[in-house]
C-alpha cells in the first residue's frame, strides 16, 4: 500500500496540463528522463493561477495554453522535453503601467513585456529553482539549477533587464509633448548610450563563457535582433567551445545563420529551399523553378508593413503573368488554418510555402525580419534582397527586366 502511494504521488508531481482545465483534470504523463521540473517561489505573486501560452501549430487554434495552480506565490510546472528550449511565463502582478523618470520628469509608461516574464532554459533532467519578487515595475526573480545553465541565464539578465527597461522607459518618454526638442535629443542621447552598454554587456558574457549554453542563447539572440553585425558575431561564435556546444539548438542555429550569410550573398547562387509546407501538401523545390525570375517574399498576416505591400505583389504577380516572373509566398508565424484562410479569402494566386519549427525556411536565407523580399534569376543568382543597404526600387527594376523584350 506504501508504494502504491508512492507511486500515485509521482505521477502527480509529474503531471503537465495541456491545456487552461480545472485541477481535477491534470493527467500528463512523461518519463522523468524527458521531462524537466520548474518549482517557483515568488513574493508578491497574488494570482491564483498562471496561463502558459506558447505557439504551437499542432493545437487547433495554434497556440498551447497550460494552467499553473498558485499556492501562496508558490507553482510547479513540469513539461515535456527532448532539447534545451527558453521558456517563459508571464506574471500578472508585474505586467502593468508605473510612474518612471526621465530627464527631470515623471511620466507613466507600460512595462516592457519581457520584463513581467520569468525566463529559464528548460532541458531534459533539469529541476529549476525559480525564486525572487514580483517588484513595482518588473519579475525580480531568477532562475538556478544544479548544472548552472540557468544560473549563467540570471547572470545576464540580473545586468540588462533593468538597463533594457530604462532604455525602454526613455523612448517612451522622448515620445511625450513633455520636452523641447533640445531635451529630447538629450534623452536620446543617454538612450544611446545605455542601449551601448547593454549590448558590451552581452558581448563580454559571451566571451567569457564560451562553454555556456546561456552564452549560446544569448548569442543568437542578439546576433538575430542585429546587435551584434554578422563580423561580430562570427568572431563571438568562433570563441564558442564547439566541443561542448555543437548539437545543442541555440549553437547550430546561429551556425546555420552565419553560413547563410555568407553563402546567400547578391550574385551568389542561392540556397537550397525544400518543403512539402504547401497549400496541398505537395512538395515545393526551389531549384525547380530555375529558368525563372523569382520574387520570394517573407510575410505574416501579424506584419503590417507585410499585408500593406501584398496588393502590390498581387499587381505584379498578374502583371506579369505570361513572362517567365513566379511568386513565392513564404510565411511565418501564423496558424497552419489561418495563413490558408487569408490566401483562399484574398485570392493570392500565387505559390505560398510555410515556414515551421521543423523546417525553418527562414534561416537559408538568414531572415530576421520582416517583410524581407528576395528576387532570383534565371541561373538561381540572386539579384536582389530588401535587406541589402543600398536600397533599390524592386518594382522598378522587375519593369526593367521585363521590358527587355529578350524576356
Amino acid at each position: 500500500m506504501k508504494n502504491m502511494y508512492k507511486m500515485v504521488f509521482i505521477m502527480a508531481v509529474s503531471a503537465l496540463i495541456l491545456g487552461c482545465k480545472t485541477k481535477e483534470e491534470h493527467s500528463i504523463k512523461a518519463e522523468p528522463a524527458n521531462t524537466f521540473t520548474l518549482k517557483a517561489d515568488l513574493n508578491g505573486l497574488n494570482a491564483k493561477y498562471l496561463i502558459y501560452t506558447e505557439k504551437d501549430d499542432s493545437f487547433a487554434n495554434g497556440y498551447r495554453r497550460d494552467t499553473l495552480w498558485v499556492d501562496q506565490g508558490k507553482f510547479t510546472f513540469t513539461d515535456s522535453i527532448t532539447d534545451y528550449k527558453m521558456y517563459y511565463i508571464t506574471i500578472p502582478e508585474a505586467n502593468r503601467s508605473y510612474m518612471a523618470k526621465a530627464g527631470g520628469k515623471e511620466f507613466k509608461v507600460s512595462v516592457k513585456a519581457f520584463l513581467s516574464r520569468m525566463w529559464f532554459i528548460g532541458y531534459p533532467g533539469a529541476e529549476i529553482i525559480y525564486n525572487g519578487k514580483v517588484d513595482e515595475f518588473m519579475v525580480d526573480a531568477y532562475p538556478s539549477d544544479t548544472d548552472g545553465i540557468n544560473n549563467d541565464l540570471a547572470k545576464i539578465h540580473k545586468q540588462i533587464f533593468p538597463l533594457v527597461n530604462k532604455v525602454d522607459s526613455i523612448t517612451v518618454a522622448s515620445a511625450t509633448n513633455d520636452y523641447s526638442p533640445e531635451e529630447r535629443k538629450e534623452l536620446n542621447a543617454y538612450r544611446s548610450e545605455i542601449h551601448k552598454k547593454t549590448v558590451e554587456i552581452k558581448r563580454s558574457f559571451v566571451e567569457s563563457h564560451p562553454k555556456s549554453i546561456a552564452a549560446s542563447y544569448v548569442l543568437k539572440d542578439s546576433y538575430y535582433r542585429h546587435y551584434f553585425t554578422g563580423a561580430e558575431s562570427q568572431v563571438l561564435f568562433d570563441n564558442l567551445d564547439s566541443t561542448t556546444l555543437a548539437g545543442t539548438p541555440f549553437y547550430d542555429e546561429v551556425k546555420l545563420r552565419l553560413d547563410a550569410e555568407s553563402k546567400a550573398t547578391l550574385g551568389g547562387l542561392v540556397p537550397e529551399l525544400k518543403t512539402t509546407n504547401t497549400l496541398d501538401g505537395s512538395t515545393f523545390d526551389l531549384s525547380a523553378l530555375k529558368g525563372n525570375y523569382v520574387l520570394l517574399d517573407y510575410w505574416g498576416t501579424w506584419c503590417g508593413p507585410c499585408m500593406s505591400e501584398i496588393p502590390k505583389i498581387k499587381a505584379y504577380n498578374d502583371k506579369y503573368a505570361d513572362k517567365n516572373f513566379v511568386v513565392v509566398g513564404v510565411n511565418s508565424g501564423d496558424t497552419a488554418l489561418r495563413w490558408k484562410k487569408v490566401i483562399a479569402d484574398n485570392n493570392y494566386n500565387w505559390t505560398h510555402i510555410q515556414t515551421t519549427k521543423e523546417n525553418n525556411l527562414l534561416i537559408p536565407f538568414n531572415v530576421q525580419s520582416f517583410p524581407t523580399k528576395i528576387v532570383i534569376d534565371p541561373e538561381g543568382k540572386m539579384i536582389y534582397s530588401s535587406k541589402n543597404p543600398e536600397k533599390k526600387d524592386m518594382y522598378k527594376m522587375l519593369d526593367s527586366i521585363f521590358s527587355n523584350p529578350n524576356n
